[in-house]
């Protein structure tokens, strides 16, 4: 059976309570932001509404920073995000966190912002438990060649790909599909939304231009083992779990 992660948008009690409904986990996003994490009311707000659902994901911070930057100062702030996040995580139980990559292509040499990349995860996963697992997402990058080269560099059990299916499909001329098959166990966690093919719309799987039959049944044969997330927006997620039901992806 198929490890299904609702991503929450920012929208805790009313997905939480889709949860609920059908036994799935829950992505945390809304703590994406900073500044909530002193925010003593959503802290307590996220514990009841989580209270009874497993697995727990957290989307860490993710806005203008780059764990890849040629500049340290950003790559130090960057660091004491991802820090944030992770001390969260321990605090709420969560067993999953997602990071972007922050790659912008033609900003910086692609193998140079590959070596930061892995030197700065090195030393971020200096002293973080085994047990949680971490997942790098693609994003403006316009192959797989970059979340794969890191994802080796890193070289550990416990760090993998999430391959955002939405950011792959808009902003690269490389297919869903041909990702994964690049990827392949590589992936660990799978954000799925839709859109049509030109921005980032997190709509519900099946209304945007996706084949969404072949990318989920590429997902089953080449990354098996993968958590599946649908990551649209609050009021289509319930389409999206009928859309994969109807294709008997559920």
């Amino acid at each position: 059976m198929k490890n299904i992660i609702l991503c929450d948008d920012g929208e805790v009690q009313e997905v939480s309570t889709l949860c609920k409904k059908y036994g799935f986990g829950i992505e945390i996003q809304a703590l994406h932001k900073p500044s909530l994490h002193e925010d003593k009311e959503q802290i307590e707000l996220h514990e009841k509404c989580i209270k009874g659902i497993a697995p727990l994901s957290l989307h860490a911070p993710f806005g203008d920073l780059c764990p890849g930057s040629s500049d340290p100062m950003i790559r130090e702030v960057t660091r004491h995000r991802f820090e944030l996040a992770y001390r969260m995580a321990v605090r709420l139980g969560v067993s999953h966190i997602v990071f972007h990559i922050w790659y912008v292509p033609g900003t910086s040499w692609f193998d140079n912002y590959i070596k930061r990349f892995v030197d700065f995860w090195h030393e971020f996963l200096e002293g973080k438990s085994t047990d949680m697992s971490f997942y790098i997402e693609n994003h403006l990058e316009h192959t797989p060649e970059m979340l794969s080269r890191v994802l080796t560099g890193i070289n550990r059990k416990n760090v993998k790909a999430c391959l955002d299916i939405g950011h792959a499909h808009c902003h690269s001329k490389v297919s869903v599909v041909e990702r994964i098959k690049v990827l392949q166990d590589q992936i660990g966690y799978v954000h799925m939304h839709d859109n049509h093919g030109k921005e980032d719309e997190h709509l519900g799987l099946g209304q945007g231009n996706m084949s969404l039959v072949a990318v989920c049944k590429a997902l089953e044969k080449y990354a098996p083992d993968a958590i599946w997330a649908p990551e649209a927006k609050a009021q289509w997620l319930q389409e999206s779990i009928d859309r994969l039901k109807e294709n008997k992806f559920l």
